[in-house]
């Protein structure tokens, strides 16, 4: 796949994620806004002398509400953070991808060590810090060749 192509998924995935969550926004506001309003005219009721039975409807319906407004926040808040997380993992793989790709135009003699530098980057995205060393990367083609 190449790059252009990787960047316009990275970008399409971003949009309608973050139309999704403004969607989840609005939605939470509605909700928080309508709840408020039908609380607000429920005690009204209750304080003009309206029929308790209808005041005291109201004012539940408003309360309950309330509490699917702070549902939807809930939601919105945790689809905000997993955009967040989904999209610096889609960044982290589109810049490998660039990065593999640059390193066919470095100049033969530079690629090993070009390449070992790249191999302890994304080693050490994750972690600590770590320095590849020759041991290191013995170990991990051993490893890999001892796999089933």
């Amino acid at each position: 796949m190449d790059a252009t192509k990787i960047s316009a998924y990275v970008d399409a995935y971003y949009i309608t994620n973050r139309a999704h969550v403004a969607w989840s926004f609005w939605a939470s506001l509605t909700a928080l806004v309508v709840g408020l309003a039908v609380l607000l005219v429920g005690v009204c009721l209750a304080f003009f002398g309206v029929d308790h039975a209808i005041s005291i409807t109201t004012t539940g319906a408003g309360i309950i509400t309330q509490f699917v407004s702070a549902g939807f926040f809930y939601l919105y808040n945790k689809n905000l953070k997993q955009l967040n997380v989904f999209y610096r993992e889609l960044v982290q793989i589109q810049d490998l991808f660039f990065a593999l790709g640059l390193v066919g135009h470095i100049p033969e003699s530079e690629r090993p060590g070009t390449v070992l530098a790249l191999i302890g980057k994304i080693l050490s995205r994750s972690g600590a810090s770590t320095e590849l060393t020759p041991e290191l990367v013995r170990a991990l083609t051993e490893s890999r060749a001892t796999r089933p």
